[in-house]
């Protein structure tokens, strides 16, 4: 049985939260699971990715409570832009860096594993 775009949009927005709370809460040891020394992580960095944790708690909440509303379309399209905005910022980091480095590998994956998570759900509708 398929699963249903509710089901879809509240799973995603717990992985979501779930990154937006690491981040915010835990950024060494987010780091540190990205395979990142302590050292490597910069103060800016650091108070970056809790900024970003944040806008993903925000995201991911707004979409749990928009869930009960039935407008899941809406749902999954605010889920996209906040992807689309993710490979904007993917795609001018690799040109400022020259390539795909092991930060950005990461963001990429999260950044795939989002738009086919959203598309589902936009899918399902």
């Amino acid at each position: 049985m398929a699963a249903s775009s509710k089901q879809i949009l509240i799973q995603g927005s717990a992985v979501r939260g779930a990154y937006g709370i690491a981040a915010l809460l835990f950024p060494k040891q987010l780091a540190a699971a990205g395979g990142m020394r302590e050292e490597e992580v910069d103060l800016d960095a650091r108070y970056l990715n809790r900024l970003f944790g944040g806008r993903d708690l925000l995201v991911a909440a707004l979409t749990l409570a928009g869930v009960r509303t039935g407008d899941d379309a809406r749902l999954a399209k605010l889920n996209l832009v906040a992807e689309a905005t993710d490979s904007i910022a993917l795609i001018e980091e690799m040109r400022s860096r020259g390539g795909l480095d092991r930060t950005l590998f990461i963001g990429l994956v999260f950044n795939v594993f989002g738009y086919a998570t959203w598309v589902r759900a936009l899918k399902a509708v």
